[in-house]
């Protein structure tokens, strides 16, 4: 019977040992956190560094949401670039209008249909290489080295959680929308002069290698005609899969396209 009773004995902490053993645990974990978590705060770079770093940042894969916004209409763009140069497009306006399409590309066709439900497809030639190197840009333009160092001094950085950093700003400093222009620009001729400009929103995050990972930013114009403009590039090197969907290639119809 003694064994018995020894058997079924239930063996506890005294004086609630196990909960203040918890307690210790949990209280060492935090401090983990808050020295880790201080670390990196203080080793963080300027933003002169950080940026500078990230302009090496080499661009396989990306989505990028684009949005324009003035007196007339709404036009929203969509890029998705996956692996192996397949590229998938959209855009779309409010009210509606000829701008409204939608397109594949993979390294032998591109696939086309503006506003009716008809697919199309031509060869891919040296033409459409040569467009496609401008929506390139979209996703390639981050050669932070454009920036002066008036506008490093004139953005802020900070900590993003244990993953890397966010550089911001947003006001109307000269430095940092010129430097943001001569980045991001996909032609020269393209780009609104810097007075037409009346101020921008910016966020660029890094990782802690001090890689781009995601970038945004929104230009106000003074004239209510050009409105705003916002860039979202997000999903870097991140898109691993994107395939020309069967439904867009057993329904196209092949178009006659010959170069002259």
């Amino acid at each position: 019977m003694a064994k018995n009773k020894t058997k079924n004995k239930r063996i506890i902490f005294p004086n609630n040992q196990g909960g203040k053993i918890a307690a210790l645990i949990l209280g060492i974990i935090i401090l983990i956190i808050v020295i880790w978590g201080s670390v990196i705060a203080f080793k963080k770079p300027s933003t002169k560094d950080a940026l500078t770093d990230a302009a090496n940042t080499k661009i396989e894969t990306a989505r990028v949401d684009v949005k324009t916004t003035n007196s007339k209409a709404k036009l929203y763009s969509n890029y998705v670039v996956g692996p192996n140069n397949t590229i998938h497009i959209t855009m779309k306006s409010i009210p509606k209008s000829d701008t409204n399409s939608e397109l594949w590309a993979n390294n032998k066709y591109v696939y086309h249909r503006d506003g009716t439900k008809q697919w199309n497809y031509i060869k891919q030639n040296a033409i459409f290489s040569k467009v496609y190197s401008g929506y390139k840009k979209l996703y390639t333009a981050h050669d932070f080295s454009q920036f002066s160092d008036d506008a490093f001094k004139a953005m802020t950085i900070k900590a993003n959680g244990f993953n890397g950093y966010l550089i911001s700003y947003n006001g109307d400093n000269r430095d940092v929308i010129r430097g943001m222009q001569n980045t991001t620009t996909v032609a020269p001729t393209s780009n609104p002069q810097l007075t037409n400009v009346k101020s921008i929103k910016l966020r660029i995050n890094v990782n802690r290698k001090k890689e781009l990972t995601e970038m945004y930013y929104k230009v106000t114009y003074h004239s209510k005609k050009e409105g705003t403009l916002t860039l979202h590039l997000y999903d870097i090197n991140q898109v691993n899969k994107l395939k020309v969907p069967s439904s867009v290639t057993k329904n196209a119809k092949k178009l006659d396209f010959k170069l002259k």
